[in-house]
Formats: structure tokens, sequence, C-alpha cells
């Protein structure tokens, strides 16, 4: 498959796991499905290889597609080993408090998965944890209830059935049956959230870890804390531009004197290293609305009004001549035309 904006996000691949271990138990031979999306599935097992996001999302939707279960990924947890993900995982199972794995959470979750909030606020009353991540990552439902199912397993080591005292906010779509959700995290959930959210009060932060290993929990949160965050906007800042103009399209054009002011550099040298790259600001923004319109167009139902304004134009006018440019055909015509094709 073509590599695409969104590729740039990657996840670690031991959390793919337990993915093609369910499917083979409900009788589905996943490897060519992951191979069709573009993965490896002879990487999954190895703890230093990191995948695509996207692509291991574009799986566990295609997945949930062929069984015809909407709860695929909240149910693939259960074949999920909590070790998948190397040091991190490792150092979860391992943090002596709820408020210690919370921090340990805040702080890394990041590193494995790559997110574009993470944010965690220890009130007087209750701790938010608030995740979620990039706009090009468009299928997520899946991958983001595996994700709140392997943490309410940590979470469960820790306070047993008073997980339930934890409110937990989704960003996915209200499925149809919402049962399996509240018995296998807690029954105050709610979805259609703008971000992923625990909401835990704070009696419950100093809660105790029965199986806790200090030792081993502060070995393994060195090795996470020495990992690095793969992105360096001043290593590379064309590819910084880049990714920030797409997921940033539906606020309108981006300047080249934002960006140079975001990345901390002048106009002047930002431009250089555009012109050296053989590329410029209204190129850029040309060739990110350009694969994010195909993307929308062909992987969503939304209308054409819709994908014009998430990407930038003032009006639907405006957004069909572009298309015209790019595939030689109206938005409406392209849509139609490759999914007969499909």
């Amino acid at each position: 498959m073509k590599a695409t904006l969104a590729d740039q996000f990657e996840v670690a691949a031991g959390l793919a796991s337990g993915i093609s271990r369910y499917a083979a138990n409900i009788g589905i031979n996943a490897d060519p499905i992951a191979r069709a999306c573009g993965l490896d599935p002879e990487r999954f097992n190895d703890l230093g290889e990191r995948v695509s996001l996207d692509r291991v999302c574009r799986y566990m939707e295609a997945l949930a597609l062929i069984s015809g279960d909407d709860q695929f990924g909240l149910k693939s947890a259960a074949e999920f080993q909590k070790g998948a993900s190397g040091p991190f995982g490792y150092a979860m199972m391992n943090a002596a408090t709820v408020r210690d794995c919370l921090i340990f959470m805040g702080r890394n979750l990041s590193k494995i998965s790559e997110t574009s909030i993470c944010t965690l606020e220890l009130g007087p009353r209750a701790a938010h944890f608030e995740w979620t991540y990039s706009p090009l990552i468009l299928h997520r439902a899946q991958f983001v209830d595996l994700g709140a199912a392997q943490t309410f397993n940590h979470l469960r080591a820790f306070l047993g059935n008073d997980v339930s005292r934890i409110r937990l906010e989704l960003e996915r779509k209200k499925p149809i049956n919402t049962n399996l959700h509240k018995q296998l995290l807690t029954p105050q959930i709610s979805f259609g959230a703008q971000v992923n959210a625990l909401i835990l009060p704070v009696e419950i932060l100093g809660r105790t870890n029965p199986n806790a290993d200090p030792r081993l929990f502060a070995m393994m949160s060195q090795q996470v804390e020495a990992m690095p965050m793969r992105r360096n906007d001043a290593h590379d800042p064309v590819a910084a531009v880049r990714l920030h103009v797409a997921e940033n399209l539906a606020s309108g054009t981006l300047t080249l004197s934002d960006e140079a002011d975001r990345l901390g550099m002048s106009s002047r040298t930002l431009q250089r290293r555009l012109t050296e790259a053989g590329t410029s600001m209204q190129a850029i923004v040309d060739e990110c609305r350009k694969e994010m319109a195909g993307r929308l167009l062909l992987e969503t139902d939304l209308t054409l009004s819709s994908i014009g304004y998430k990407l930038g134009f003032s009006a639907p006018a405006a957004f069909t001549r572009s298309a015209i440019r790019w595939f030689g055909i109206t938005p409406s015509e392209f849509r139609q035309s490759r999914r007969e094709a499909v």
C-alpha cells in the first residue's frame, strides 16, 4: 500500500498480537487481511517493532466488518498478553498504586501508541486522564475499545470490582448494544465524547497492587522514560509542516509565518528549507488536501460539503474545482467510480 500522512503515527507492534489470536478463535484467518492493510503479521510478536497506527486501526475495522461484530476490539482484549507492549506493559503490571499507574500512563502512553493529546490532571476530588489520536486516523473505534479494555484489565488488578467507580468517556460512536462495554469496562460509560477520558475519584488513587514488584517497575519505567519521542520537528521541519498542515486543514490555510513561529525559526529560514526540499507552503497545502480528499471520499460517508469544510474550503464550488484538477472528475464522480471498482 502507498504510504500516507497517517503512517507517520506508529504503535508498538506487540499491541496487535492479540488481534490475530482472537480472529483465529472465531474462525478468521487474519494474516491475509493484515497484509492487505499493509501490515506484516510476522512483526506482531517482536517487542522492538513499531508499525503504522493507522494500518492497525484499518486492520481492526476490517476484522470487525468481516466478523459482523462492532465489539470485535473490545472482545479481542481477552487475547492480549499484558507484557506484549514490552517495558510499558510490564511497568503497568508492577505499578504500586493506581496513582503511580496513571502518572506512568500520562508520561509514556504516547511512546507506545502515538497520541495527539495525552494529559493527566490530579485534582482535589478526581483524576482526569484524557487521550486521543491524530485526526488523520479516520477509523479507530475498535482500537479505542481495545486500548480501554487493556487499561481496565490493568486497573482491575488494583481495584477489583471497584473499577465500576471509574467513569469512562469514549470518542467512538455508541454501539447498538452497550452491555458488553459496561460489563468489561465500567457501568459509568458514555460515548461520542470529543476525547477519550478516564475520571477516577481521588479516594481510590492510593489503592495498591498486590502483585506489584517495585524494582521491576523502576527498571521498566527507566527503559520507557529513555525512549525518545519519535518525531522531532527541529530535525525535519518540512515533514513537521506537512503533518501539521494535514492535521489542521479545517482551520483554514496556515501561513508560512504561522509555521515558522510554531517551529521557532524565521520565515526566511523555513522558506529556504522548503525550497531546498522542492516544495512550498502552497504546494504542501494542496498535496495534503488532495490526499485527505481521496481518503474522506472513499473511506467515509460524509457529505461533500462536510468534506470540503474539513479540507478548509470556503465553498463547495472551490472543493469541486480542486477535485477536478486533482482527479479529472468531480468529487461525487470520484467517490462513485472508485467504489464501483471495488
